[in-house]
């Protein structure tokens, strides 16, 4: 028996509000009419309550509900039966038919694991819900995705088809791996620069197969558009921590403000300014810093981005691609001494992009989410721009810890469940652009349906 998952669904995960579909997209109700018609159809009895015309027209219907007798009685295209007799009589009666799990949301719970393929319309809109999908489990894999416009809804939505595969979600895993690892010394506190404290390890790495999937974490929510504005803020060379807080992005507020300033002895520099940071080094090492305002040259021999570039198209097996954030000359010039100090890329011989990362000092909490997925994207972007096909991160660390204010939200990620992983969609047009062109809308985050974001402190 082919058992499969049909469902469309808004932004909340929502399906329905009081037994009814909040939007009306024609086209989806074309493809469920599509894929489901000469099939056997499974649906909860408030699902059924909510179609105007039942049973199904060239449908099997088959309706669960708690007292099936109190109901209408079995007729040639339609069934109503109990939760715990449905799969026995699916069994025998439909052993070689292909059955569709209709909702609403108790049915696709009972279902979440045992269906070999999931029918996903995604409307990338809010509505108001009172039943929502379940959560989407690490077996299923996206394999195919559409994307459309409905002009009645004014929305974009998508078509992905996922199936129920044994590539469970390695991003996850790796990560919560390493947290198990740092926590084996729970009982070591050590101090630290922020009066903070750290359970802390020294030593280790992890990496990630990034050929299709990206590595972005399900057990909580990334703010995975702000990570990449940070990372062409990078790539762009600025340095004014208020062009992140103008589109939203406030990571850099407490390193930037006039009191840090005045504390790590850059009193001079205005609110904001975040000195010979990471995007001064990649972009203009070796020049003085002056300010966040100071028109800086680019395109010279210590360019690192564009030095990177020219070796990834010329020199393709060079041994020296390589990028540094570490200046000791500079150290003293910047608010916050660059925590990943440096990356290697590779270029394999099956014209893949691989990237290594080093980092010297890593929050594991709030920190090392935006740099997998940081790093990764960068590694995209480079291979988008050269024509290679990114493969691999790597990321080995000195000083991996876990700030003592942040036990009970690391404990509460570890409870919850892995969910199904993420595909990252770079823009074309990302080949002909210079970098500072390059806009967080030339990325689309795809299927990526996480757990709830958990919110912490970070130390300064």
């Amino acid at each position: 028996m082919n058992l499969y998952g049909i469902v469309a669904f808004c932004r909340n995960r929502g399906i329905s509000n009081k037994t009814q579909i909040p939007w009306y997209l024609t086209e989806d109700l074309k493809f469920f009419k599509q894929k489901t018609s000469s099939h056997v159809v499974v649906m909860g009895f408030n699902t059924y309550k909510s179609i105007p015309s039942m049973p199904l027209k060239n449908r099997k219907n088959i309706v669960i509900t708690s007292k099936p007798s109190e109901h209408f009685p079995s007729e040639s295209d339609i069934t109503f039966l109990t939760i715990e007799h449905v799969e026995d009589y699916l069994q025998k009666n439909h052993q070689n038919d292909t059955v569709f799990i209709c909702g609403g949301e108790k049915l696709y719970t009972y279902f979440m694991n045992k269906m070999k393929k999931l029918f996903v319309t995604y409307i990338d809109k809010t509505f108001e819900c009172d039943t929502f999908f379940p959560n989407i489990s690490e077996s299923y894999e996206l394999m195919k995705y559409e994307k459309n416009f409905d002009t009645h809804e004014q929305c974009t939505y998508w078509f992905f088809e996922y199936e129920h595969t044994n590539q469970l979600n390695s991003t996850d895993r790796t990560y919560t791996n390493l947290i198990h690892r740092v926590l084996k010394n729970k009982n070591d506190i050590r101090k630290d620069r922020t009066g903070t404290n750290t359970i802390s390890k020294f030593g280790d790495q992890i990496s990630f197969d990034i050929q299709k999937h990206i590595p972005v974490l399900t057990t909580k929510k990334i703010p995975w558009k702000s990570c990449i504005k940070e990372l062409l803020w990078f790539l762009n060379g600025d340095s004014n921590a208020n062009t992140l807080k103008n589109q939203g992005v406030h990571i850099w507020d407490g390193n930037s403000s006039k009191s840090f300033q005045e504390k790590v002895g850059l009193s001079h520099l205005q609110e904001g300014d975040c000195g010979a940071n990471y995007s001064f080094q990649w972009r203009h090492f070796g020049q003085t810093y002056v300010n966040c305002d100071t028109a800086y040259e680019k395109y010279t021999n210590s360019d690192q981005i564009q030095n990177i570039l020219h070796l990834l198209k010329t020199d393709p097996y060079s041994r020296r691609i390589f990028l540094s954030a570490w200046n000791p000359c500079d150290l003293n010039k910047t608010v916050l001494p660059p925590c990943h100090v440096s990356a290697q890329f590779y270029v394999g011989t099956d014209n893949t992009l691989s990237c290594h990362m080093y980092q010297r000092s890593c929050d594991v909490f709030l920190g090392l989410p935006w740099n997998i997925m940081s790093y990764a994207v960068l590694t995209h972007i480079l291979g988008k721009k050269c024509g290679y096909s990114p493969k691999e991160l790597t990321i080995s660390f000195g000083d991996v810890h876990i700030y003592t204010n942040h036990l009970e939200q690391v404990y509460t990620q570890l409870e919850r469940t892995y969910l199904t992983r993420p595909v990252i969609i770079v823009n074309d047009d990302v080949v002909k652009k210079e970098f500072e062109d390059i806009t967080v809308n030339d990325f689309e985050l795809i299927g990526y349906f996480p757990h709830m974001a958990i919110r912490a402190e970070m130390s300064v």
